[in-house]
């Protein structure tokens, strides 16, 4: 028997997208402020202290000015202007590619590594709040966080994330696990919902419908 959705129960589910939608928006805004709290306290602009946070952890095969454009959703001047401030202030040091000159690589300096580190605690008050989540709470939640990216994603929202749910190795629900439901081709192993990654190295995007 088919379950016909009545007003109610339409009007309900509208507005309990709405308060999540809220909830994300209120957490966006808390995680920018502690963001510029931090860069601000250190003399440097939001951009400048992601780029440095970015540039810490990142693999030299995307430590460029177009990836972190893309990474961003900047404009390729825009990004280049934080870069030259960061370059003046000697924490970034840059260099032109030696086959494509369109290319410039951007490696961190002896005082941005430095400073880059010391700008680790800007996160620090929502690892204090994820502390009181039982692994099993955890690992949902973060699903629901990359499924909800990989959409926007496909709808052209956001720039390319190298996450599990968008990869062509990827196969939703494939076990009946619970705790590891997914399955990686690529390791040829299950997938447990903590061990999705939003940043992985062999990731290859899902072919685009024409």
């Amino acid at each position: 028997m088919n379950h016909r959705i009545s007003a109610a129960e339409a009007e309900g589910e509208q507005n309990l997208d709405a308060k999540i939608v809220a909830a994300l928006e209120r957490l966006a805004q808390a995680l920018h402020t502690s963001l510029w709290h931090t860069a601000w306290r250190l003399r440097l602009s939001a951009t400048q202290a992601q780029i440095l946070i970015y540039l810490l952890a990142a693999p030299e095969s995307r430590s460029t000015v177009s990836e972190l454009a893309r990474r961003f959703s900047l404009r390729q001047s825009t990004l280049s202007d934080a870069v030259g401030a960061l370059v003046r202030k000697g924490l970034l040091e840059q260099s032109t590619d030696a086959h494509d000159k369109r290319v410039v690589w951007l490696r961190l300096s002896r005082r941005g590594r430095v400073l880059a580190r010391k700008m680790g605690d800007w996160v620090a008050p929502l690892r204090r709040q994820l502390r009181s989540f039982s692994p099993t709470q955890k690992g949902v939640f973060l699903e629901t966080l990359l499924q909800i990216i990989g959409g926007l994603q496909r709808a052209g929202v956001i720039q390319v994330a190298r996450m599990c749910t968008t990869c062509v190795f990827f196969e939703p629900h494939r076990h009946s696990d619970p705790q590891a439901p997914h399955h990686c081709r690529l390791l040829n192993q299950p997938l447990r919902l903590a061990e999705l990654r939003v940043e992985c190295p062999d990731h290859q995007p899902v072919p685009t419908a024409h």
